[in-house]
């Protein structure tokens, strides 16, 4: 959900606002101004379309709707000039990505790579359909159904080549047909569905009749679909079953062929974990025979990351791997073949990402949150033997953007900090900055009076672990006033808010609000012990981070006690409806929007990840439910729930409004009869009447 979007239909029309001086004007007419100008208020320090010429002389790039050249020639002498408008240098063009099915699906159609065939889902089976019709008589082609029917008997709850709404959602499988690179094979699901529960939602419900939606979703501690991988050949119109976990309660997804090798045919990969998701195989499957064997096995005390990165090298064989075994990301190399070859980085602090390989050199590039700051990524480079790592960027800034040139000789970055907006810069594989080829020019900030954002830390109730937010104020703010306070929270397990880069500012600040984001412990990059102090603990660890943020917060003479909110969606709904609830003391209003009111109405895939089943968890399980906590509304509550979401289902909503209601509890609520998990601007309009209304008198 857009938030701007949705606050900005609160801003009436406004007449003569330039005749008014920028701080004097009402709260409305500054939220307005302030919106509009968000991606004016730092100019010309990002730059895109970085390309390097073939002969390694010069690279170009657009800012601000401009291109420019950089000549590199002699490696030292650099001369940054416009460049003619429109031009495209070098030949960095990349593939066009398939479009994504919707939410939670997988696509019903695949074509083979040399173009004569498509894979296609129809009524729960698995048919091929010639891309075209044969023959010369293609003008009677409509005659003729010149389709293969590789699968019979399919239906709702037993079905092929189509996965289900909580792989798709929760790990991320949009594919359930894979073609081998020389088109002999096709790869399907198997998907049985018949011992998991159905879950019905009510559709059309502003129309004369009503339609069910239905959908097998296996809640936690329910049972699980069992997902079984087939192998079609071709020529012999052979079908054979992948050999299966032994245990029917593993995960089986993150599907693909291997790259194409000299020496035999790509192996089928694919990722198994089991129920509780602490142990990961990497398995590479014979499509001819169907036998597997485990490549490599990842153990975790609490949760196993479902899909690390993983990069192949060009023989095919060898391969970059993400492992967390030391607590901390770092790179391995492996083979295929042989098993582990080496550790590649090492460091007390988490890698961020690969960016590209220099095979010839031997030499990987990556990020690292290697700063002083844990919050700032810096470029490193390793050799592939585990040798020479070195940090490249050096300044006490968040890098991003980086482009390295495709000759390994120079490579450009963009830095910048909460407060400190953009700047782009070129520089050697060395680490030698080179040349600034853009900053921000920041001036519409100044003249709309606005206040830099705050980063902010505290102690967690650890008293040892440092924990960080962003804290954003009004542009009229003064020391000797009294402003409430609200918390713009998510919190959700490894997802991160508050990121060490210039934002600007937070429009609806201007309406007399203070509005900071906190990261809790379980969120991401901050290593495995960081995201692990939440396992079997959501709502309990997690939410006591935001509310020491607050307590930290409350110190400040002009945060007012008196008046403190919270705000969120989805896994935000949930930490903002038990705030108010668990913590009356300290909040006073909360509008929370999709809410999870309880871990027993969410999916098995991601609750029992966190938090394992309710048969093993039941007191964490109540620790974390808002509805244990529904007799403590003291202060004002806003739930907004879409009546067809098919991801938070309405009836988590229904559940805490029938206690608070038995408890005699004053709340309100806005349904979207239409709406499913992403409620669109209606929602942001409801959220800020309700905030400014119990926050602003």
């Amino acid at each position: 959900m857009n938030t701007w979007l949705s606050v900005v239909m609160l801003a009436p029309a406004l007449a003569g606002c330039a005749s008014t001086p920028v701080v004097e004007r009402s709260g409305d007419e500054r939220f307005k101004l302030v919106s509009e100008s968000m991606d004016k208020l730092a100019v010309g320090g990002r730059i895109s379309n970085v390309k390097w010429s073939e002969d390694g002389s010069s690279m170009s790039y657009s800012r601000s709707g401009k291109r420019y050249r950089v000549d590199l020639a002699d490696g030292a002498s650099i001369h940054i000039a416009p460049s003619a408008e429109g031009e495209r240098e070098g030949n960095q063009t990349r593939p066009q990505r398939r479009s994504r099915p919707a939410r939670g699906r997988q696509r019903d159609r695949e074509e083979s790579p040399d173009g004569k065939w498509v894979a296609v889902c129809k009524d729960y089976n698995v048919v091929l359909e010639p891309k075209e019709a044969p023959g010369a008589f293609s003008l009677f082609s409509s005659l003729f159904d010149y389709s293969n029917a590789v699968t019979s008997g399919g239906d709702r709850k037993f079905r092929y080549g189509t996965a289900s709404w909580v792989y798709g959602e929760e790990l991320d499988q949009q594919e359930a047909m894979w073609w081998s690179p020389d088109s002999g094979t096709l790869v399907f699901y198997e998907f049985d569905e018949r011992r998991v529960p159905d879950h019905y939602l009510t559709a059309g419900l502003t129309e004369l009749h009503t339609s069910v939606l239905t959908e097998g979703y296996p809640k936690a501690g329910e049972p699980n679909p069992i997902a079984n991988l087939l192998t079609y050949d071709l020529e012999t119109k052979q079908t054979i079953r992948v050999d299966g976990a032994e245990d029917d309660e593993w995960y089986t997804y993150g599907v693909r062929f291997g790259p194409q090798r000299d020496d035999v045919s790509p192996e089928l990969l694919f990722f198994r974990t089991n129920r509780h998701q602490n142990v990961l195989h990497l398995v590479a499957a014979d499509v001819e025979t169907g036998q597997t064997r485990i490549v490599l096995t990842e153990t975790q005390d609490t949760w196993q990351d479902n899909s690390p990165e993983m990069k192949f090298l060009d023989d095919g064989r060898r391969f970059i791997w993400a492992t967390e075994k030391t607590g901390w990301k770092q790179y391995e190399l492996w083979d295929l073949d042989e098993g582990l070859i080496g550790t590649l980085t090492r460091g007390e602090y988490p890698v961020g990402e690969i960016e590209t390989v220099d095979e010839k050199a031997g030499v990987l590039f990556y990020s690292a949150y290697s700063d002083a700051h844990p919050l700032n990524l810096q470029l490193h480079r390793v050799g592939l033997d585990g040798r020479g790592q070195m940090r490249l960027t050096q300044e006490p800034f968040n890098h991003s953007s980086i482009e390295v040139s495709p000759d390994f000789k120079w490579f450009v970055a963009q830095y910048e900090t909460i407060d400190t907006p953009p700047t782009s810069a070129l520089y050697d594989t060395n680490g030698n900055r080179i040349a600034t080829l853009a900053e921000s020019d920041a001036s519409r900030f100044g003249e709309l009076g606005l206040e830099k954002p705050e980063l902010f830390s505290f102690k967690a109730d650890d008293g040892q672990t440092d924990l960080y937010g962003v804290l954003f104020k009004p542009s009229n703010f003064g020391a000797d006033k009294k402003y409430p306070l609200l918390i713009d929270v998510y919190g959700g397990p490894t997802s991160q808010a508050v990121r060490n880069r210039f934002v600007g500012a937070y429009a609806e600040c201007e309406y007399g609000f203070l509005i900071a984001r906190i990261d809790n412990r379980g969120t991401g990059n901050r290593g495995k012990a960081f995201e692990s102090a939440v396992y079997l603990r959501l709502g309990d660890v997690d939410l006591k981070d935001q509310v020491d943020g607050v307590r930290h917060l409350l110190e400040r003479p002009y945060v007012d006690k008196a008046r403190v909110g919270i705000y969120g969606h989805s896994y935000g709904g949930f930490m903002a409806a038990l705030a108010l609830l668990k913590y009356p003391e300290v909040f006073h209003a909360a509008a929370a929007g999709g809410t999870v009111s309880d871990w027993r109405n969410y999916d098995t895939i991601y609750t029992e990840r966190y938090m394992r089943t309710p048969q093993e968890n039941a007191k964490g399980y109540d620790a974390g439910s808002c509805k244990t906590y529904a007799k403590q509304l003291k202060g004002d509550l806003l739930l907004l729930h879409g009546m067809v979401d098919d991801n938070v289902h309405s009836n988590n909503a229904w559940q805490l409004i029938e206690l608070l209601q038995e408890e005699g509890k004053r709340f309100e609520m806005v349904f979207f009869p239409n709406a499913g998990h992403g409620l669109g601007a209606r929602s942001g309009a409801a959220r800020w009447r309700f905030l400014r209304e119990h926050l602003l008198n």
